[in-house]
């Protein structure tokens, strides 16, 4: 007997097959026909195979496919309404949009609605025909607003390594010579230049912490370049409204973090700076830390 979570996977692959018969379907995306036909057949969910060719051959997120809503998120939703803004802005019909991406005008609808889940494939033409960038559509209105960290680092005269410390009070951070890119990644370079102090109250148990200096305007007015930012490496755990150390093109870049299945949504503060897309297929860690405060020069 047929699963109930088949049965439902088998609904959303018919909404996708439409008005065409199940060979014209087979046929299009390079499906076995008398595989696929049995499946059907006995509602059996499709090989993992088959369903990553459905997906990509209807433009679909293969997550959306096996899950349906029960994998929706607040962020599917709100790729759908700035897809529709967009869209909107240059006078195009849901239809028309459609027609130009090669889906059905209710796939579009649904996909507008965030009952659907776009490809990143998709997405990227969608984003080719609105003549904007990715980023764009990515980047939606509800950007959270820029936080101050509340942390104060203290930085000392002439400290060269943790054995000058007598102050009890403080624990010392090295601080690295590259920059933390607040833009454009910088590669790290894994010296140590100087350390930093930072208050043992504001350090609590923490023990494995970094220090790097941000270059570029991506976080501003919350970060501005030169400053010194902390990074505690054992707290990976995304918080929304929290600041996080990310690889990215092989240096640190700091950012805003969402995770959206199997990318990882990098968003700055400063409207005029991109959103950068991490895929975790390919990255599968690289998260650095969460940035737990900053020391500014004035």
């Amino acid at each position: 007997m047929a699963s109930a979570k088949n049965h439902t996977i088998w609904k959303r692959i018919v909404d996708l097959i439409g008005d065409r018969t199940l060979t014209e379907f087979c046929k299009l995306l390079g499906l076995t026909y008398k595989t696929f036909h049995k499946s059907h057949e006995r509602q059996n969910a499709p090989d993992t195979k088959s369903l990553t060719k459905i997906a990509a051959g209807c433009k679909v997120d293969l997550n959306w496919l096996i899950q349906g809503n029960a994998g929706r998120s607040v962020f599917q939703t709100r790729l759908g309404k700035k897809i529709k803004f967009i869209r909107n802005r240059k006078g195009w019909s849901c239809a028309k949009l459609a027609s130009l991406v090669s889906i059905p005008p209710e796939l579009m609808e649904r996909i507008e609605k965030g009952t659907v889940g776009a490809s990143m494939a998709l997405l990227q033409e969608f984003a080719d025909y609105l003549e904007v960038a990715l980023a764009e559509i990515f980047q939606t209105d509800e950007t959270p607003t820029a936080q101050i960290p509340d942390l104060k680092v203290r930085q000392p005269v002439n400290m060269r390594g943790e054995g000058s410390l007598n102050n009890e009070d403080y624990v010392s951070i090295p601080l690295t010579q590259s920059f933390i890119a607040a833009g454009q990644p910088i590669i790290l370079e894994e010296s140590v230049e100087d350390y930093v102090l930072l208050h043992v109250r504001a350090a609590r148990k923490r023990n494995n912490l970094v220090a790097c200096r941000v270059d570029g305007e991506s976080m501003e007015p919350t970060l501005h370049s030169k400053d010194i930012v902390v990074i505690d490496r054992d707290d990976k755990k995304l918080v929304k409204n929290k600041m996080y150390a990310v690889y990215h093109e092989e240096g640190l870049t700091a950012k805003y973090v969402e995770k959206q299945r199997d990318l990882l949504i990098l968003r700055p503060i400063n409207i005029n700076s991109q959103v950068l897309v991490v895929d975790l297929k390919v990255h599968d860690d690289p998260i650095v830390g969460r940035i737990i405060g900053a020391w500014k020069e004035f």
